[in-house]
C-alpha cells in the first residue's frame, strides 16, 4: 500500500471511528503524544484525546450525527511525515436530514512503525454553525 493511500485511508478510519463511538479506536489515529485542537479546546496526548472524544460522546453533541471527510489533499509530504488538509461535514441522521457543520482540518501526520498517525490535528467550523 502508497504512503499516500495509508495517509488517505487515516483520515477516513479517523472520520468513521466517530460514529464508532469507539473512544479507543478513535485514540488509535493518532500518535501517543498526538494533539487534537479544536474549537472546544485542546487535547495533548491519547489520554486526554480519550477524554475528549468520551465527553463529546456523552454531553450528546455526537448523538445522531453522521460524520463526512471530503476533499483530501497532501500539502507537503517526505518518507515519514506530511501535512494535509480536509474538508468536513457533519449530517443529522436521526431526525431531519441536513447537514449541521462543515469545516476544515489541517493535519500534520507521521509513519510511526510503517503505520501513519495523527500527530497533530487541528480542526476549524465554518461560521454557519453556531456554537452554544
Amino acid at each position: 500500500m502508497t504512503d499516500k493511500f495509508q495517509i488517505f485511508e487515516l483520515m477516513n478510519n479517523y472520520i468513521l471511528s466517530i460514529d464508532s463511538h469507539n473512544n479507543e479506536q478513535f485514540a488509535d489515529n493518532f500518535t501517543n503524544d498526538g494533539v487534537y485542537e479544536s474549537p472546544w479546546g485542546v487535547a495533548n496526548g491519547r489520554e486526554a484525546i480519550i477524554n475528549n472524544i468520551s465527553y463529546w460522546h456523552s454531553s450528546g453533541i455526537t448523538k445522531g450525527k453522521r460524520h463526512f471527510v471530503g476533499a483530501i489533499r497532501i500539502l507537503e509530504m517526505n518518507e515519514n511525515i506530511a501535512k494535509v488538509e480536509s474538508s468536513y461535514w457533519v449530517a443529522d441522521a436521526e431526525n431531519t436530514p441536513g447537514i449541521v457543520a462543515t469545516g476544515h482540518y489541517l493535519d500534520i501526520v507521521k509513519k510511526i512503525d510503517g503505520n501513519w498517525k495523527i500527530s497533530h490535528k487541528k480542526q476549524t467550523i465554518d461560521p454557519s454553525f453556531k456554537m452554544n
